[in-house]
């Protein structure tokens, strides 16, 4: 079974071991380089410092198989709240199985919001995973624009109706 886990702080290092995982296979999209120590330059304290930050684990058959970042863009404040899937990352060996699918449906489950998720325009296989994943989710009744200033695709929907 599919659990999304709230990261507690003291598994903050667990979080950091997978965003170097997630920034290694975004580097072919980011150009982004390692440091002198073979790492990338992550820090994540504010996710425990800002309350609109919320980090899951992304739990299955009892292992961790990624993670999401939901970000509470307006603090959830009614009665208009947007979230954003901030970063979202499967392990390879997973991918494909609708293990992200799930993740993304229970993500969003989580929360009666407007909803906002991006990709950067030259990441084909992410673009193609959410037109295709909130299209079913929604019933094909969501919008989605193309941010040049971020040079990302931006798809919008809200579930607070259903």
């Amino acid at each position: 079974m599919l659990q999304l886990i709230p990261v507690p702080e003291d598994k903050k290092e667990v979080l950091q071991n997978l965003y170097q995982l997630y920034h290694y296979d975004f580097s072919q999209f980011t150009e982004n380089d390692i440091n002198s120590f073979g790492l990338y330059e992550i820090s994540l304290d504010h996710y425990w410092q800002d309350p609109r930050w919320n980090p899951f684990f992304i739990h299955f058959a009892d292992k961790i198989v990624g993670f999401l970042v939901v970000l509470f863009e307006n603090y959830d404040v009614d009665p208009d709240p947007t979230h954003v899937i901030y970063d979202f990352m499967v392990l390879r060996k997973f991918r494909r199985t609708g293990v992200g699918r799930k993740a993304a449906e229970k993500a969003f489950n989580l929360f009666k919001a407007n909803w906002k998720v991006a990709q950067m325009s030259n990441n084909e296989p992410a673009i193609l995973f959410w037109r295709d994943m909130i299209r079913e989710y929604t019933g094909d009744t969501y919008s989605e624009l193309f941010r040049q200033d971020l040079n990302k695709y931006v798809q919008t929907f809200s579930n607070k109706g259903s």
